[in-house]
């Protein structure tokens, strides 16, 4: 079985996540095969196309499920959240000096529509979202003073130095416990659903199973069904885009 996992993941834990296809192969008598991409572009040129299972983030999940009848199988416990950050000497302190100001993001990420969802929710919008083609280039932009303001990936900025966090100031960080990145079959592939479910389920009651939780830091497997709350969050319109 073909298995695509998102980016970010293979980046920081490469090996743990072949260690974890292994640790599936052996209980279910199938081959998980994943090729370690850790290059956004090529991840959804080549990667996400053939997946036949994909780890991937709450936006490409919607999608794959909308445009290609994907089914969800497990979600984790690390739920995607939002960080906002302004200028270091930024005056601003509270999240509604964002109102009809620009906002640096980055497209095609769950992350901005989540970050724009919150925004909404509290009767706030963004006059326009400058898009880069990184949360490196977000931060650089809010700290040439580009933009004012900027939203991280939380994940992205919990892994950056104290060096790095010496360029902009967290105005606000999200506790929303939305969504996470989750578990997908290709509809060919359905039929695996409730066996993937039943060893993924069982890994902390497994030592070597629990191991590779602790080590991925993702929580437990939780099985999923249900996008709605998804859905909510990505069709949110994005302030400046026709």
């Amino acid at each position: 079985m073909q298995w695509s996992v998102c980016p970010h993941d293979m980046v920081k834990q490469l090996q743990t996540w072949l260690d974890l296809a292994g640790y599936l192969q052996k209980r279910l008598d199938e081959h998980f095969a994943i090729e370690p991409i850790t290059d956004f572009t090529l991840f959804y040129e080549q990667g996400l196309p053939k997946a036949e299972l994909a780890f991937i983030n709450p936006l490409d999940a919607w999608h794959l499920v909308r445009e290609r009848g994907f089914v969800p199988v497990a979600r984790t416990e690390l739920y995607d959240e939002v960080v906002f950050i302004a200028h270091p000497e930024e005056p601003a302190d509270r999240l509604d000096a964002l109102h009809d100001q620009s906002l640096a993001a980055v497209d095609r990420q769950f992350a901005t529509c989540l970050g724009l969802y919150v925004l909404q929710q509290q009767g706030l919008r963004p006059r326009e979202v400058v898009f880069c083609s990184s949360w490196v280039q977000v931060i650089r932009a809010v700290a040439k003073g580009d933009v004012r303001f900027g939203l991280l990936y939380q994940d992205f900025h919990a892994s950056l130095s104290n060096l790095s966090r010496t360029q902009f100031r967290v105005l606000h960080e999200t506790h929303t416990r939305y969504a996470t990145h989750m578990l997908l079959l290709h509809p060919e592939r359905a039929a695996w659903r409730e066996p993937l479910r039943a060893v993924l389920t069982a890994m902390p009651e497994d030592p070597e199973g629990a191991a590779l939780l602790r080590t991925l830091r993702l929580g437990r497997w939780v099985p999923t069904d249900d996008l709605g709350a998804i859905q909510a969050i990505v069709q949110v319109p994005v302030p400046g885009r026709a």
